[in-house]
């Protein structure tokens, strides 16, 4: 298993409280894990942007145990897309704690995409792709369908639907993650059906995420 390394940054200890705080379970090597990808982030932002979020106790609750809320709407059986994944959030959390899916972290930065793909050699996650491009350039992008596609705030549910519905399997799910910012412009007027939405109060009081899930219609 792999370690994080040094004393500062986000410790694994950090990231079981507020998990914890969550409602997240802590399975065997994933927190050390999670550690090290969060470690790894802000040792890669120093030179290029990838979040921010640099304050050790906001990225455990904003990145980690933000991402890791979408357990809540379990099972994720076949393929995961991660549309503009960023620094890898959800997309990687996701993987770690679901091994059996197959994750797509799809990212239009070749910075970023550098800094995923060595995460998960970091990681050694084998059920995890890095895709470099953009989802309206599908000539460029051969992707196989997903089963499930999630992102976090990159776009309105209208514009996201319409363009990424290409690469969802027959069956599948949109789950988008939106902030308090978010919650005037929610799916309503849209080309699918809103099957569920939660919302939740992220832990040490660092605000609230709302998680929609939609089923697209299909013409």
């Amino acid at each position: 298993m792999v370690r994080s390394r040094g004393g500062e940054g986000v410790s694994p200890d950090l990231l079981r409280e507020v998990l914890a705080e969550a409602g997240i379970p802590d399975f065997p090597g994933a927190v050390e894990q999670l550690a090290l990808h969060a470690n790894e982030m802000l040792r890669w932002n120093r030179s290029i942007r990838l979040t921010a979020i640099t304050d050790p106790a906001e990225v455990a609750v904003k990145h980690v145990a933000d991402s890791l809320l979408l357990l809540r709407f379990a099972p994720f059986p076949g393929r995961i897309l991660d549309f503009g994944s960023g620094a890898g959030y959800p997309g990687i959390p996701l993987a770690l704690y679901l091994p059996g899916a197959r994750v797509t972290v799809l990212e239009a930065s070749v910075k970023k995409c550098a800094f995923l793909s060595r995460a998960r050699r970091m990681l050694q996650l084998s059920n995890v792709v890095v895709v470099q491009g953009r989802a309206e350039e599908r000539i460029r992008l051969p992707l196989p369908p997903h089963d499930h596609i999630v992102t976090r705030a990159t776009a309105s549910a209208g514009e996201v639907i319409p363009l990424l519905s290409p690469y969802l399997a027959d069956g599948g799910r949109f789950l988008f993650m939106m902030g308090p910012g978010a919650r005037e412009s929610a799916p309503g007027d849209l080309p699918g059906t809103v099957t569920r939405r939660e919302r939740f109060h992220l832990p040490r009081g660092m605000g609230e995420r709302e998680i929609v899930e939609i089923e697209p219609a299909y013409l």
